[in-house]
């Protein structure tokens, strides 16, 4: 039998608001946060920027790119157990009056006016307060009672399977939201219970420097162009630590088996000379062996060699077209 939860019923109702503290707001993700709403601010207020504030903020945004480089699949929040979600007690039998009820309930009946309420005539008014603090009580246990049937009918729905289930959490829950926030797009496709796809736009031209940047002591911003390996390298790094990120992510909200990753970008194709949009790197990654992998190592890139996947990368040319892995 299958469970179903009423979605619209719980529309309104932020029953996942708890999940949403799992999520990790990094110190890059932070970081990247604060330097967009101070860039967007300046632009609402149409205020200029002095050169050296100007020239500080350039300074940071590199630093930032460069934290989120080297750091990006080290990042992962809490996993979500959906079987101890479904196995949850109901707060009090369905059909029986909840523990906010009963408590108001024994407020009434334990009520005894004194002599000078009575006196004053604040007896009648006062049974009529305890007893509205008895409807009140009733509606809150029965808001209780609908938010643990949603919540349990959903981890069953995950735990079977559901697709609608699956998007909505990586809709609601926005595990990778921050990838999002750097300009990296994301699309899932639920191929069955166990696997997901997801294909990752890079946009490498967004997130890469092509320069370093430094403030002198007196403030004054210089630059110097990276070389092209540089690039190429930072490149390799944001790329493999993104799909491993984007690995943990799913594995940790989902109760998923194997997680299919297809990172994509344009790039100038060297047999036609043509720019095209084009797969970099199509990963296919296995649960088990990925909870064996330490994300501590510093070379993140040489982590993929354990899991079955496509690439082609050389330091002087950056990465070339791959084909994307398929499942089964």
């Amino acid at each position: 039998m299958g469970y179903r939860y009423d979605e619209a019923a719980v529309s309104g109702v932020t029953f996942m608001q708890p999940f949403l503290d799992r999520r990790v707001q990094s110190s890059a993700c932070l970081k990247r946060q604060e330097l967009i709403f101070k860039r967007n601010a300046r632009q609402k207020e149409q205020d200029d920027w002095s050169e050296a504030e100007k020239s500080a903020f350039e300074v940071e945004w590199y630093e930032n790119q460069l934290e989120w480089i080297t750091s990006i699949h080290q990042i992962c929040g809490e996993r979500i157990s959906w079987d101890q979600i479904a196995a949850a007690a109901a707060p009090f039998r369905r059909g029986e009056a909840g523990p906010r009820e009963k408590l108001a309930e024994e407020s009434y009946r334990d009520f005894k006016p004194t002599r000078m309420q009575k006196l004053l005539k604040q007896d009648a008014g006062m049974m009529q307060e305890l007893s509205d603090q008895i409807t009140q009580a009733r509606e809150q246990d029965q808001q209780d009672y609908l938010q643990w049937k949603n919540l349990t009918d959903f981890a069953h729905s995950i735990l079977e399977g559901n697709r609608t289930a699956y998007l909505r959490v990586l809709e609601e829950m926005a595990p990778l939201e921050d990838l999002l926030t750097l300009g990296s797009g994301l699309e899932f496709n639920v191929l069955n219970a166990a696997t997901v796809e997801v294909e990752m736009d890079v946009n490498s031209g967004q997130m890469i420097p092509v320069e370093s940047k430094q403030l002198t002591e007196e403030g004054i911003l210089t630059t110097s162009p990276l070389d092209i390996e540089e690039q190429h390298e930072m490149e390799r790094k944001y790329v493999c630590g993104s799909v491993l990120r984007i690995a943990r992510e799913l594995f940790a909200v989902l109760p998923l088996d194997t997680v299919l990753v297809h990172a994509r970008d344009t790039k100038v194709v060297r047999d036609t000379g043509q720019e095209e949009y084009v797969t970099v790197l199509s990963v296919e990654f296995e649960r088990g062996m990925l909870s064996n992998v330490d994300m501590e190592q510093e070379a993140c890139p040489q982590l993929l060699e354990q899991f079955r996947h496509h690439i082609k990368y050389d330091s002087s040319t950056g990465f070339d077209p791959v084909e994307q892995l398929t499942w089964p």
